[in-house]
């Protein structure tokens, strides 16, 4: 069962991805093939079962199946209720695989040939020639801006928020400095975008891409007038839509993690519009962008843009020079305060400092500063309340704990009493706001979330998912999945490509 690579309308006008359920024999056969809603899979399993046991194709014999192979566990559980008599086990369905695989290779030539609605119009879904008007609008300023000559490669990074358009974090980079295909590829987060170079690597060094996978994308595409459609040329000349200078011509581009195009709604061409507008406002309000981009801090704006006809909040930013990892993002999350507890959190740090120089490292320092910054957003933040010796000596003895600081074998270690006399506080005072701040933080021994970088290898903790209803440690997993939970952040790093990049050293 698996959705297909086009999209159709639905009841309601929105374009949707039809399921396709298929059953075949154990000789390869098929006996039936239904259609479905995307959310809606029982609805398509129930009629496929229904036809392949009463009513197959001629020369099959109807009658329930005595066995079923499906070739995931989730395809089981969804088996289960519909044939209760039956052995339903997950295993190979090579039989399927080709079947799947060639009706896909099928369906591709069609749509390649046949008449594709999104490449031969720009009002797909509920657009309306109004709102692809703003859209062209926004798409020539910046084509007129250049935004690949101001910014140095693609490596640099930006991030896009706005809650008026739902935008949380879109991670983008421009394209075209090596003078290839001009435009702005945005993906959901960083973490998305590091997934995407990960896969793009894999591809590279196997030669071929993977069929599925890849994170979402949104696109807006340059093309030159003469690698584009009549029809399209035929509807900008219409509605009169604004074109730059050049090979400026607009393509909105909406990626699959199947790598299919989809046809985008007038929501979806509002937030590339928003995108395009606040690049337009980034470039222009600082004319030195490229020496600015390259600056430690970065830079962040925050503007009010007219976007469909509605005025919206939206903030830009640089995110780097170089793609940030998953990990580091939660980082940066981590240690976000208030900033009414600004003062509170520098204080406190300020004194953890000295022992982390005299006593422990760096990496402690990291996940010291990150369980000050919890404890400072909580509401209220307990730390406005006790002497600040006492919460400083709780915070490294809890942290400790979860890093087995005290035995001696590890490097670094000290003593309990070194951080009592360290800050000046009672063995007592240390060890009640030690349990304090592990009960606030829920900080364990293992716990993947407080444990330093260089001991993750050896936390058990942290490896262990639940994949298909079964708790398994990722780091046996194949290499895709394991880069799809690095990508959702649920694992600190990809093991496989850390033991490659060991190897290669």
């Amino acid at each position: 069962m698996v959705r297909m690579p086009f999209f159709v309308p639905g009841d309601d006008g929105v374009a949707i991805r039809p399921l396709l359920a298929l059953v075949m024999d154990g000789s390869g056969l098929i006996r039936a093939t239904a259609s479905g809603h995307p959310e809606h899979p029982s609805e398509a399993l129930a009629k496929v079962l229904q036809q392949a046991i009463h009513h197959p194709p001629s020369g099959l014999q109807p009658g329930n199946p005595q066995q079923v192979v499906v070739p995931s566990a989730r395809l089981l559980e969804a088996l289960r209720p519909l044939l209760p008599d039956v052995a339903i086990e997950v295993g190979p369905t090579p039989h399927l695989d080709t079947a799947m695989a060639a009706l896909r290779e099928d369906f591709q030539v069609e749509r390649k040939s046949g008449d594709d609605q999104a490449t031969h119009t720009y009002l797909t879904a509920d657009i309306t020639p109004e709102a692809m008007a703003g859209f062209f609008e926004a798409a020539a300023a910046l084509y007129e801006r250049k935004p690949w000559q101001v910014i140095p490669s693609d490596a640099p990074l930006f991030q896009v928020s706005s809650t008026a358009l739902g935008i949380r974090g879109w991670t983008g980079c421009v394209i075209g400095q090596n003078r290839e295909s001009h435009g702005v590829i945005m993906f959901d987060s960083i973490a998305a975008y590091e997934h995407y170079v990960q896969l793009a690597k894999i591809a590279e060094q196997q030669g071929t891409i993977p069929g599925a996978g890849f994170p979402r994308q949104r696109a807006i595409n340059y093309e030159p007038k003469a690698a584009m459609p009549a029809s399209l040329l035929k509807e900008i000349a219409r509605y009169h839509w604004p074109v730059a200078k050049g090979d400026g011509y607009p393509t909105v581009m909406l990626i699959e993690p199947d790598l299919v195009l989809a046809p985008p709604t007038r929501e979806d061409l509002g937030r590339l519009e928003g995108v395009a507008r606040a690049l337009v406002r980034l470039i222009d309000d600082i004319p030195d962008l490229p020496r600015r981009w390259r600056e430690p801090e970065g830079l962040r704006k925050r503007y009010r843009l007219t976007v469909q006809g509605q005025e919206v909040s939206m903030t830009i930013g640089v995110a780097g020079d170089a793609p940030v990892a998953p990990s580091q993002q939660a980082q940066e999350r981590q240690e976000r305060v208030p900033a009414a507890m600004q003062a509170k959190v520098d204080a406190l740090m300020q004194s953890i400092d000295g022992f982390c120089d005299s006593h422990l490292n760096a990496e402690y320092r990291q996940l010291l500063l990150a369980a000050v910054c919890a404890l400072a957003r909580k509401r209220p933040s307990p730390l406005l309340g006790g002497r600040e010796p006492s919460w400083c000596a709780g915070i490294v003895h809890a942290i400790g704990m979860a890093n087995f600081l005290f035995d001696k074998t590890q490097t670094p270690h000290c003593k309990a009493p070194e951080i009592y006399a360290a800050f000046g506080v009672s063995a007592q005072t240390g060890q009640a706001h030690s349990k304090k701040v592990r009960d606030l933080l829920k900080i364990g021994v293992f716990d993947p979330k407080w444990t330093l970088p260089s001991k993750l290898d050896d936390s058990p903790l942290a490896w262990m998912l639940e994949v298909d209803g079964f708790i398994m440690d990722i780091r046996t997993m194949p290499l895709d999945i394991q880069i799809q939970a690095c990508a959702q952040g649920l694992i600190p790093y990809v093991p496989a490509l850390r033991r490659d990049d060991a190897a290669k050293a």
